[in-house]
């Protein structure tokens, strides 16, 4: 039988992105080996499919479930119980290219989310009412006519762009 780690753990860190440099948040996986040693940024599915395939999802459940946002997790044995190990050594910083690209957890609060379709709804109907009091004004012949039909016509357009929506207001 091919030899197996003692125990394996997640370690979250935050790098920018390679193009836009914004913050991303990358999952990196430690093996401890049973004479002690430490192997950094290993593949969790090469490391657990040696020998027993179907100890792999409790394990895998057990050390993402475990790890934080920014941090090393616990250390997790083959069984999905939390064991002692070594903590992180000090002074070795995360590389960009370790790891791979995790998301924490479902957020659970919705984001502040403005409200396009009020704001269609409030400009269509002064777009409409621009236009239609031009037109009785300036009559329905000639090209200034022409002009106050515009808005008309695209007060209409949005406030019908909204007929097929399900959003909220």
């Amino acid at each position: 039988m091919t030899p197996r780690p003692a125990a394996v753990r997640a370690a979250a860190f935050v790098v920018p992105a390679r193009w836009s440099r914004r913050s991303v948040r990358r999952v990196r996986y430690d093996a401890l080996w049973p004479d002690g040693h430490v192997e950094f940024d290993v593949s969790l599915v090469d490391i657990m499919f040696r020998g027993a395939p179907a100890d792999y999802s409790p394990v895998a459940r057990a050390v993402d479930d475990g790890c934080p946002e920014v941090g090393a997790g616990p250390w997790i044995d083959e069984h999905a119980t939390e064991v002692d190990g070594p903590g992180l050594p000090a002074g070795r910083p995360a590389d960009p290219s370790e790891g791979t690209r995790r998301m924490f957890r479902a957020s659970t609060d919705r984001p502040r989310r403005h409200h396009p379709t009020l704001r269609r709804v409030a400009v269509g109907l002064v777009l409409m009412a621009v236009g239609t009091a031009g037109l009785t004004t300036t009559g329905v012949e000639g090209f200034v006519a022409f002009l106050w039909f515009l808005p008309t016509v695209c007060g209409l357009a949005l406030l019908g762009g909204l007929l097929g929506r399900r959003e909220p207001w």
